[in-house]
């Protein structure tokens, strides 16, 4: 029999092999953040806060590791496929002026996780997680729009340019990835009734921003378009949360996950005529995961298991704006200023979350799982852009499992319905196409707006040791 020692060992490099595929995440959760943690907790909607008995309560409430009496290892994924659909429009009063855009993009994104718990007597369990936290990312291209001062290809470049020359039109390429990783250790206490439980988290981020301007036949680079990455970034966080068994049948939770600050310093290089700006200049900024709060309710018996969660993140504390300082003056404003200095506005809302999820016990083998959750919309019309620019609000889902022996295989899929989400006519996205010079401002003349959809499955296997 494997030791769990060299157990862990073997998890931490399976979670370490899948770690590039979830390199391109999507946005299209309950903010940024999934909603539900585990195959079997996706079947049920998230509903899981007062149930446990899976490896990934680490991520929500490690007070339930202090129920789970023999070794149990939990490996699995989650498989996203949204649809994301972009609409934009330029009216101008010259027809020449005038565009519209309408991209459909459909990208992957898979989120895997992995972890054990230990019992060390009947009273006291431990455990150790990996998973990937949550992301946000989108990927445009050909957005077609005037070049970013307004001026025509001649008189930015400063040389006639056959057949292109006199129009001011331009393609955009913008492409954002966000993504937290966490590795977590974790004790869970039991005394009775009552079970308490806490987790010190290991944090992992990165991030990817990238915007760029060509001509329409994508020959000349125009300047003003950025290019950033972020260095690896590692802090630590930490979660407690209780259980207790009101009945046989009944049992409330409640837990606490503190906010996480990654210092996301790195390069950024600016498209420009200066070559010097092409080798890059470091920047500094910061970006805060929220802290959350959950309070949940479970009733059991033989067959059932029926579940209610309450969750509350208060995004504004950490996505309010976001800045960036660079070490020299290179950014380019719309008004032809320079500065070392920008940010984006993204003035989101707090949010709650409700989650229902029932389980049914056919017999030994058999499970089926049936879920639902809402979030309220945390993105005001001011913070919308391409970049990260709805939330889903209304997911259901459905799952199951097949159990063996020791062994238990989970399935479950998940649909967000389509949200559509407008832009507002003072958002940093409106002003970065309606605002040419000091005296060129037409908020009024540009539109846009963002739908999304999602459908996601979650696999996931655990076995008794």
């Amino acid at each position: 029999m494997i030791s769990s020692r060299n157990f862990i060992f073997i998890l931490i490099l399976i979670f370490l092999y899948l770690v590039p595929s979830i390199r391109n995440p999507i946005e299209a959760f309950h903010g940024i953040m999934q909603p539900a943690f585990g195959a079997r907790q996706a079947g049920m909607g998230g509903a899981f806060q007062a149930v446990g008995g899976s490896v990934m309560d680490l991520e929500s409430n490690p007070s339930h590791l202090a129920r789970v009496n023999r070794i149990k290892w939990e490996l699995g994924s989650s498989y996203h496929l949204p649809k994301i659909e972009y609409n934009d429009e330029y009216i101008d009063s010259n027809p020449n002026k005038t565009y519209q855009n309408r991209i459909v993009e459909t990208p992957k994104a898979v989120l895997p996780y992995i972890g054990i718990i230990k019992p060390i007597n009947e009273n006291i369990s431990i455990g150790f997680a990996l998973y990937a936290q949550g992301g946000g990312g989108g990927h445009f291209k050909n957005i077609k729009r005037m070049t970013p001062d307004g001026r025509s290809l001649n008189d930015t470049f400063g040389t006639i340019i056959p057949v292109l020359g006199e129009r001011n039109f331009a393609v955009e390429d913008l492409t954002f990835r966000f993504m937290t990783m966490k590795s977590t250790f974790g004790v869970g206490f039991k005394q009775g009734k009552l079970a308490l439980g806490i987790g010190l988290d290991f944090v992992y981020g990165f991030m990817q921003l990238k915007r760029t301007y060509q001509d329409e036949t994508r020959s000349l680079t125009i300047p003003g378009g950025i290019r950033y990455e972020s260095d690896s970034a590692f802090t630590l966080g930490g979660k407690v949360g209780f259980s207790y068994d009101i009945t046989e049948t009944i049992r409330i939770a409640y837990s606490y996950t503190s906010r996480n600050v990654l210092p996301l310093d790195g390069t950024m290089t600016v498209d420009s005529f200066q070559p010097e700006r092409s080798f890059g200049t470091r920047v500094s900024r910061y970006m805060i995961w929220p802290d959350k709060q959950i309070f949940g309710f479970s009733y059991h018996n033989d067959r059932w298991i029926l579940a209610f969660d309450l969750k509350y993140i208060p995004w504004p504390e950490s996505f309010n704006s976001s800045k960036f300082r660079l070490e020299d003056v290179w950014v380019r404003t719309p008004i032809g200023v320079e500065t070392n200095t920008f940010q984006f506005n993204l003035n989101w809302k707090n949010q709650t979350i409700l989650a229902l999820g029932a389980e049914y016990k056919w017999n030994e083998k058999y499970k089926t799982r049936l879920g639902y959750s809402y979030g309220n919309n945390i993105i005001p019309a001011n913070g919308v852009s391409p970049m990260l620019g709805a939330s889903i609000e209304h997911h259901l889902s459905m799952g199951g499992s097949i159990n063996w022996e020791n062994t238990s295989i989970h399935i479950a899929c998940e649909y967000g319905f389509p949200k559509k989400t407008y832009g507002g006519k003072t958002s940093d996205w409106t002003l970065s196409h309606s605002l040419f010079s000091t005296s060129e401002i037409h908020p009024l003349q540009y539109s846009y707006q963002k739908t999304m959809s999602v459908f996601s499955v979650y696999l996931g296997m655990e076995q008794y040791i």
